[in-house]
């Protein structure tokens, strides 16, 4: 039984609202969630008791591995989360928000300082809370008989 990429697409976008998908084509928002799905189970690979690096298939869009149900959820909840990390990513390296924080002296209503403080702040707490579920994942599943104690 395989695993189709769009489980984890649904995880993901049901944990963010983004209007600049729905301005995309459908090519272009599948490549770029694709591309924030692989860079999330990069980081989720060593932890994961499910080869999901090396049984993706671009082509068919599955992983060609067996996930057992109960751990379908927890792993979709991980991986997307992870995802959610890679599409905050820009928003906090974004030149035009580094700009506005260097060159303004003046604090208004709407600062664009304040903005990039609170886009690095969710962008932090992402990280964390990503970084805490892989943890979680790891003392759930892990096989301590394998540490050398």
């Amino acid at each position: 039984m395989s695993v189709p990429y769009d489980v984890f697409t649904g995880a993901f976008l049901a944990k963010v609202t983004e209007y600049e998908f729905a301005n995309m084509s459908e090519f272009a928002r599948t490549e770029a969630i694709d591309g924030y799905m692989k860079r999330s189970i990069a980081a989720f690979k060593k932890i994961c008791k499910y080869d999901l690096t090396t049984t993706a298939d671009d082509t068919v869009r599955e992983f060609d591995v067996d996930i057992a149900p109960e751990d379908m959820d927890e792993i979709a909840d991980i991986v997307s989360e992870g995802m959610l990390v890679q599409w905050m990513k820009p928003y906090t390296y974004r030149q035009e928000n580094l700009e506005n924080i260097l060159s303004t002296r003046d604090f208004s209503t709407y600062s664009p300082a304040g903005l990039l403080k609170q886009i690095s702040a969710a962008y932090r707490a992402g990280q964390r809370d990503f970084t805490n579920m892989i943890r979680e994942y790891s003392y759930n599943h892990g096989d301590l008989t394998e540490l050398h104690l």
